[in-house]
């Protein structure tokens, strides 16, 4: 049993934005990464699983920023399970730089069946016994953005380079789109948190209507494809 599990890496030059500091796309990268080689680490492999007839995906990440890594700047990245709460299983991330935590991001996600992306219940991954099953307590769940009707800021059409290995949109790339279309720009923010939910998949081909405004200091954007809410996001 491997309940904790680090690495440590070295903010590359493509992983910055303008302002030299990481991208809210490759923050998410990493937290992907970290799990993956976490799960490896216990023979739980993406590849072993989907065989075996289970992956997962990924309903929210929510990150509280004391700062984002800088360009160059060592960090080493830990994370752990955290428990399970109805069919959502979550996990903790934290970054460290110089023995400083400066980011914290709680993601949850969802086991389901590889070809039909149907839930599964906890208990099929919980089988084989490699993390404890525990509970998260109810007040700490990462409650869904709520949003009222906003304005047209824009299109994003899904291309090749956007999709994974689950055929789908890649979560970090939702990273990217925020960035991208967040009212007033990304430039000069330094964001304090930031809550991206996976609504509904988005696939090749799909366009996105993006929506979105900024009051009161916070920024929230939605993504629509044909079929209804793909993503929302939120940044203050």
């Amino acid at each position: 049993m491997v309940e904790e599990y680090e690495r440590k890496l070295q903010v590359a030059t493509y992983e910055v934005g303008a302002d030299s500091r990481l991208k809210l796309s490759v923050l998410l990268r990493i937290c992907q990464e970290t799990s993956e080689q976490h799960l490896e680490q216990v023979n739980l492999g993406y590849e072993r699983l989907k065989n075996e007839g289970l992956v997962f995906l990924i309903i929210s990440n929510a990150a509280s920023i004391r700062r984002l890594p800088r360009l160059g700047e060592s960090i080493t990245v830990k994370t752990h399970p955290r428990g399970t709460l109805g069919v959502h299983f979550y996990r903790d991330f934290d970054f460290y730089a110089g023995g400083e935590r400066i980011v914290h991001v709680m993601q949850s996600s969802v086991s389901v069946d590889p070809a039909s992306h149907k839930p599964l219940r906890p208990k099929v991954f919980l089988s084989y016994q490699v993390f404890r099953d525990e509970k998260l307590p109810r007040e700490e769940r990462v409650e869904k953005i709520a949003a009222p009707a906003m304005p047209e800021l824009g299109r994003r059409t899904i291309r090749y380079s956007d999709i994974d290995y689950n055929n789908h949109l890649n979560n970090a790339v939702y990273g990217d789109i925020t960035e991208d279309f967040l009212p007033g720009g990304m430039q000069g923010r330094s964001p304090s948190y930031v809550q991206i939910d996976y609504v509904s998949e988005a696939f090749l081909g799909e366009e996105l209507k993006i929506c979105g405004q900024e009051q009161d200091g916070q920024a929230v954007l939605q993504g629509f494809h044909e079929r209804g809410l793909c993503f929302s996001a939120l940044l203050r």
